[in-house]
């Protein structure tokens, strides 16, 4: 019996020893089961980027002011570059459309470059990782533009040779595809792919909200600083200055990510160094450009070239001003940009335009004064008719923008260097400014590149015109347009009712011959005409000499034009009256003038060979 009972106090021992080596086991297993579990927890969490790090910020903040303010001078530039080639509007008729589009392939691009940062950046160190990918997919980008930018002018003067086939509409948007919408396509990339980062992160809302303002400030204040600016005079500077910006604020972004990955972990390290040979590449690129595009070169005349011999080339506030002589007609050309602003024949010196000589009606109108005279010209092109005024001893004065239209028309078309006063500056601004009842005439003529300034054909403008004149003063302003294009005609001469009582139009017509006169008339009120409106709060009743049957076959052009002026008269009554006149703050004159910018296009091909086009 106490056998028995010993055996049983050594069986229950070992079954408790045995229990507790159990009880032992089952902790240690939960101890290591939430070991695991939150190791994988961890695991699970760094997968995710954390919040950006303040040089991953700061690259992102350089990357968006670069492109942004690259973007922003795009805006004015890339139609500016065009203008020589397809005037201020033609370039602009799909522009917005192709910067939606722009914006919209470079987002989805950096969300494709956004799933591989994801992807890539596993394990640990998953922030560090991010940050920098991210700063490398920056850089890369404004690399890209800044090469682009570079490469732009001789790449885009091989698209431009090809625009007499490709026309005025879809020769300017595929020019834009390689000079303007690359740009836009990297800013679309770079808002995208900084967007990502900053907002796919664990940080809190409040550290969100703080580097969402870093974001919009960093987007939109370049952006809108860079469209403050006035158009670069030289357009193809402008462009390789903006490369050379562009990339400079890449390898700052280059020096930034490799300093964050030589700090941020030893593993990190070894995957990159700063890359200078995207760097020097611009830079030579942009060389090559400067030393081989004509339009890069400084101002001067270009080798003759065939029918045309280039007299004068200045890049100005205006575009490409350029004096030329053709040989086959003997006629002296003043080009800027896409539009020819005057010329005249050189045996004889009369203008090339007839329609500049019914300027000189205006001292043909019943009752008006014959001494005393002061004139205003708004606009000089050649000087045609301030000269002419001023041969008739009326005191001219001229408001021109742009100086080197001045000094083209000073040394290559005789314009008198003894004119009353000339004003380099802006017509509206003058007009603003001039003392009141100053003139008895004011000659308006700013039509260039295909359409019209519109501050200079709103109500307000025309008021100011008015203010400035005599009483008895007479407007003479030409545009360019079509006769039958009843929407613009309307609000155009609604708009000079605003001041004016009466208003009267005439047009310059060609006609084979006096017979034909009426039917060729009647076909060119629907296609694009030179006019001159006349206005004044006189009547307008003109008194204009006849020459004699004898001196019609020696007549000058400035007679002959005078002479068929009345009979080119076009006629206004059948216009309404209920219209609303242009102002400041409605004027849709230039969208209303594309239709007349593309014949302004198709007629200077006509009348002017590619090669002359080509060649600035």
């Amino acid at each position: 019996m106490p056998h028995t009972i010993s055996r049983r106090k050594q069986a229950q021992k070992v079954n408790g020893i045995a229990d507790a080596k159990h009880s032992d086991e089952d902790a240690d297993s939960r101890q290591s089961s939430a070991q695991v579990a939150n190791a994988s927890s961890a695991d699970k969490a760094d997968s995710h980027p954390g919040q950006p790090s303040v040089l991953t910020m700061t690259c992102i903040t350089i990357a968006l002011m670069t492109t942004s303010i690259l973007a922003g001078f795009m805006v004015s530039l890339g139609p500016q570059y065009m203008e020589p080639l397809y005037g201020n509007v033609l370039p602009r008729v799909k522009f917005m459309r192709g910067l939606v589009v722009s914006l919209v392939v470079g987002g989805l691009m950096a969300m494709g470059c956004w799933w591989h940062v994801l992807v890539s950046a596993t394990g640990r160190n998953t922030s560090l990782k991010a940050d920098t990918k991210t700063g490398r997919a920056l850089a890369t980008a404004i690399d890209i533009a800044a090469l682009l930018m570079a490469a732009a002018p001789p790449l885009s003067a091989y698209v431009m040779s090809w625009s007499g086939y490709m026309g005025p509409i879809w020769g300017p948007t595929l020019t834009h595809c390689t000079l303007t919408f690359p740009v836009f396509v990297l800013l679309g990339f770079t808002l995208a792919i900084s967007a990502a980062r900053i907002f796919f992160s664990h940080a809190s809302v409040l550290s969100q909200a703080a580097m969402l303002f870093t974001f919009v400030s960093a987007a939109a204040l370049p952006a809108a600083f860079a469209l403050q600016q006035p158009s670069f005079q030289r357009s193809c500077t402008g462009l390789l200055s903006m490369s050379a910006f562009a990339a400079l604020g890449s390898l700052v972004i280059k020096l930034l990510t490799v300093y964050q990955e030589q700090t941020g972990s030893t593993s990190v390290a070894r995957a990159s160094k700063p890359r200078f040979l995207p760097t020097l590449l611009v830079i030579l690129v942009a060389l090559a450009s400067l030393l081989g595009d004509n339009r890069c070169s400084v101002d001067g005349v270009i080798k003759a070239n065939g029918n045309y011999t280039m007299l004068s080339r200045e890049e100005s506030v205006t575009g490409w001003v350029i004096t030329s002589d053709e040989h086959e007609r003997d006629i002296r050309l003043l080009r800027s940009g896409h539009s020819i602003i005057g010329g005249h024949w050189r045996s004889t010196k009369e203008s090339i335009f007839g329609v500049f000589y019914y300027a000189d009606a205006v001292r043909m109108i019943r009752g008006a004064p014959k001494t005393d005279e002061r004139a205003l010209q708004i606009g000089l092109g050649v000087g045609i008719s301030a000269r002419s005024l001023h041969n008739q001893g009326v005191k001219v004065d001229v408001v021109e923008i742009d100086p080197a239209v001045h000094r083209a028309a000073e040394r290559f078309f005789d314009l008198p260097r003894d004119l009353n006063t000339v004003y380099l500056q802006d017509a509206r601004q003058y007009i603003e400014t001039a003392p009141t009842a100053l003139y008895n005439y004011i000659v308006h003529d700013v039509f260039t590149g295909g359409s019209v300034p519109a501050s200079l054909f709103s109500k307000e403008a025309i008021a100011h015109v008015r203010r400035i004149m005599l009483p008895s003063g007479v407007l003479a302003m030409n545009y360019v347009g079509v006769p039958n294009d009843k929407r613009v005609m309307e609000h155009i001469v609604a708009t000079l009712r605003t001041s004016f009582k009466h208003v009267r139009c005439f047009g310059e017509f060609e006609a084979k011959n006096y017979y034909t006169f009426k039917r060729d008339k009647e076909r060119q009120m629907n296609s694009m005409v030179n006019m001159m409106f006349f206005a004044s709060n006189e009547r307008i009743e003109f008194r204009i000499p006849q020459p004699s049957q004898k001196s019609k076959s020696n007549a000058s052009i400035r007679d002959a034009m005078l002479t068929s002026m009345l009979g080119n008269e076009v006629m206004l009554d059948h216009l309404s009256s209920d219209v609303r006149p242009l102002t400041d703050s409605w004027n849709p004159l230039t969208q209303w003038q594309v239709g007349t910018a593309i014949d302004h296009w198709h007629t200077m091909r006509k009348l002017f060979s590619e090669e002359y086009w080509l060649e600035y």
